[in-house]
């Protein structure tokens, strides 16, 4: 009898403790982050706060820092932006020198339409992320940063002058001899999304020629351009193109590119002289020497 009480005894402890055990674990999965939203959504913003200096117990990744996420959540969620701005410097102050804090409070100045406050923290993230080991965060965080810069600076899109549909004129030059080619013309204009440039070239009579796929690169700062032959099944080939702005409608292009397994480079010289009227010359190394030689003048035209 003793033996059957003492056993019934036994049972009831082990339920008390594993009934315990599940309701820590069952507490434990409650990330610190709900908890923090939880607690703002019923106390507010600083008994929240309050919460997360009580409960963090170590330093967390960046983009799952519980701050991090509970800023986001205002910010987008709750549309409490002065509560969101709170959080978000509450993480640059513990964190000042990683990336991922400046690089949200970049994206809540974004929300309040703060576009100058917002690059300065773009660029500091981008600037601190150059401090990350791990080389794939690092490209990550940097990607990330300077893309939005990017945007806000409108580098994406200093291409906008070509958008249409262009009649072109063209001469080509050998060894300095003039050589008339036929007459050409193009579509300029941008893919869904807005952010990348395609160019469609026909030839004379509406012969298909050739397509090229044109795209800004932040991590690099210069446009990335793809070349696809409409006729012939050359594949794609990429040369990278930096853009120097010279003002009054005037830029340069320097062009890399590889050709036959060897690196070459050309420059453009593009003037648009109005809305309606481009000239374009391109030249190349001349050899032998630190000079340019000319192999192209374009005119182009826009269709009425």
């Amino acid at each position: 009898m003793k033996t059957g009480i003492d056993l019934r005894k036994l049972i009831s402890l082990m339920l008390i403790l594993c009934g315990g055990l599940l309701f820590s674990q069952e507490e434990t999965k409650v990330p610190l982050e709900e908890k923090l939203y939880e607690e703002y959504k019923s106390n507010g913003l600083d008994k929240a706060m309050e919460l997360y200096e009580n409960k963090k117990t170590a330093e967390f990744e960046s983009l799952q820092e519980p701050l991090n996420i509970l800023g986001y959540k205002l910010m987008m969620e709750d549309k409490d932006l002065e509560a969101a701005e709170l959080v978000f410097k509450a993480q640059i102050e513990e964190y000042p020198e990683q990336a991922n804090p400046y690089d949200s409070y970049g994206d809540l100045l974004l929300e309040k339409g703060e576009k100058e406050k917002a690059k300065e923290q773009f660029k500091k993230a981008a600037e601190l992320a150059e401090n990350i080991e791990d080389e794939e965060e690092k490209n990550q965080m940097k990607q990330a940063s300077l893309s939005k810069l990017a945007k806000l600076e409108n580098k994406h899109r200093q291409l906008d002058f070509l958008t249409g549909d262009w009649e072109i004129t063209q001469t080509g030059y050998r060894d300095g001899q003039a050589m008339e080619v036929p007459a050409s013309t193009q579509n300029v204009s941008y893919l869904p999304g807005e952010s990348v440039l395609r160019i469609k070239h026909t030839r004379e009579g509406n012969t298909p020629c050739c397509e090229r796929i044109v795209a800004y690169d932040a991590m690099e700062d210069t446009y990335e351009m793809a070349f696809i032959s409409s006729v012939n099944p050359t594949g794609i080939e990429v040369s990278d193109i930096k853009i120097k702005d010279n003002g009054n409608g005037k830029f340069e292009f320097i062009e890399d590119y590889n050709e036959n397994d060897t690196q070459k480079k050309a420059r453009h010289e593009i003037t648009q002289t109005d809305n309606d009227h481009i000239q374009w010359n391109i030249y190349v190394p001349k050899e032998g020497s630190p000079d340019w030689e000319l192999v192209s003048e374009m005119q182009f035209k826009r269709k009425a």
